[in-house]
């Protein structure tokens, strides 16, 4: 119900924005216009000129103009969407919303510019300023009014729901504290129902004590509560399942909060599987069009950049191939999505038979017992040292990418000798697939101790977002170009 209701709002925000920052094109062009190209009759007023401009006679918007500066339409929706705008409508605070807004009007109007360029276009930058601070303006405005307006009418006694509480331990107590800290939200508690040894107390974590479990039928009708929030112990579940069915029966809103299992790093969330719900928790990013948009995005990526660099890769593989003996490529067995194997491709930076000189290695290693990194590996050729320090050795990772068996972003794939060595809690790092650049890559790379570059991959994988990808995207050029933590 709520993800309906937020769906709803958020779709409604979403179309009015998208009609505001078509005003806001509008009037900055009018604006502009008004400054820099009319000179028609001006009003003398007292402090200034007024310039006077007929709208629908002298003023237009050329039509090679308009069709460019209506694509600030969408580059700017589309910032807004992935900071989130547009979900938890009224909920966020004015200082919240102003940063979104700022930070999705500087990328909307950059994104702009740089396709005027690419079209040959002159971007008008006064004209991009204007966009940018009369949308910020009247978007702000918009949501101002959509939380006064919640604010006004629930102080009136208007736009309330009330809500019954069927439970009363922790996780009850810090649901009413949420429901009660921000009544914006427009739910008042009215009561709570509890177990049978504590019927004869008369105020349960701060609310009016109405019966115990069996008594919520009759509190039903008592009460007549818009919706029934279940937050109950699991040790009473079953005294609870009556109350359910009365609210059921009676056409009552029901929340269940469960209390089952104490996860602290799987999101719960509900389905449905041929009309059976389903309670899943989810370790990983759930499926969504940001999931699927960073699939395609990748593939499309390594194709381009494929063909981009393809006289590179060409020269590098004629230097390896005249500089030393062995293959161009080194392709070796790595553990991708679940601990599936697939052949990792590198330039190859080493002597042809490195592996089998490891083991003589082993006792100079110096990253912890589960990798293998020395400082000066003799294995290494001297092209090899050039490839690595620069990583130019990790570019035929691309065709991994390509084949759908990497990410651009995401924890970097390891060999199953290591993985076997895993602590249970590291394995997680296979929920995702591997990547060629990751938070670890952008932190320190070698210099790191294993248990930091682990908590780092689990770090990425529970606050992923297309956002953090950018950003380590971004701060992965100036690691590569100091060469900081190559080994």
């Amino acid at each position: 119900m709520l993800k309906e209701r937020a769906y709803i709002a958020g779709t409604i925000s979403l179309v009015v924005d998208a009609a505001i920052t078509a005003v806001s094109v509008w009037l900055a062009y009018y604006a502009y216009f008004l400054l820099y190209q009319y000179n028609g009759p001006v009003i003398d007023l007292p402090f200034m000129d007024y310039r006077v401009v007929p709208l629908y006679r002298e003023f237009h918007i050329p039509t090679g103009v308009l069709t460019y500066y209506l694509l600030s339409i969408p580059a700017v929706l589309v910032p807004l969407e992935l900071y989130g705008l547009h979900e938890r409508i009224g909920f966020r605070s004015p200082g919240e919303t102003l940063r979104i807004l700022v930070k999705s009007h500087v990328i909307g109007m950059m994104a702009v510019a740089v396709i005027a360029v690419l079209l040959k276009h002159n971007p008008l930058r006064v004209l991009l300023v204007g966009i940018a601070i009369i949308n910020t303006a009247l978007i702000f405005l918009k949501e101002l009014i959509i939380v006064e307006y919640a604010r006004l009418s629930r102080e009136r006694g208007y736009n309330f729901r009330e809500v019954l509480m069927v439970g009363v331990g922790e996780i009850a107590r810090k649901m009413i504290e949420r429901l009660q800290s921000h009544p914006q939200w427009g739910f008042k508690v009215i009561g709570c129902m509890v177990p049978p040894h504590m019927r004869d107390e008369t105020l349960v974590n701060g609310l009016a004590n109405l019966g115990v479990y069996d008594e919520t039928p009759q509190a039903l009708k008592a009460q007549q509560p818009d919706l029934v929030v279940f937050a109950v112990d699991k040790r009473y579940i079953a005294e609870a399942e009556p109350a359910i069915y009365a609210c059921e029966e009676q056409g009552i809103d029901v929340w269940m909060v469960p209390d089952f299992f104490d996860t602290s790093v799987a999101k719960l969330s509900f389905d449905e599987f041929e009309r059976l719900p389903v309670m899943a928790f989810r370790t990983v990013p759930e499926y969504s069009w940001q999931v699927i948009f960073k699939d395609v995005f990748d593939r499309v990526a390594a194709a381009i950049l494929l063909a981009a660099i393809s006289p590179i890769i060409v020269m590098v593989a004629f230097l390896i191939k005249v500089t030393s003996k062995g293959p161009v490529l080194f392709k070796q067995v790595r553990q991708g999505l679940r601990g599936r194997p697939f052949a990792l491709y590198k330039f190859r930076t080493m002597v042809s038979n490195a592996e089998q000189l490891k083991a003589e290695l082993e006792v100079l290693n110096e990253m912890d017992e589960i990798v293998f990194k020395i400082e000066n590996d003799p294995r290494i050729t001297r092209l090899g040292r050039v490839l690595r320090k620069w990583s130019i050795d990790e570019l035929p990772q691309l065709f991994n990418v390509l084949k759908g068996e990497m990410s651009l972003v995401g924890p970097r794939p390891m060999l199953h000798t290591e993985i076997d060595k895993f602590r249970y809690w590291q394995r997680r790092k296979l929920s995702v697939k591997p990547g060629l650049t990751c938070l670890w890559q952008v932190s320190g790379r070698s210099n790191l101790r294993f248990e930091e570059w682990m908590q780092l991959d689990l770090e990425y994988i529970d606050n992923w977002s297309l956002t953090l990808d950018l950003r380590i995207l971004l701060n992965t050029i100036p690691v590569v170009l100091t060469a900081k933590g190559a080994k």
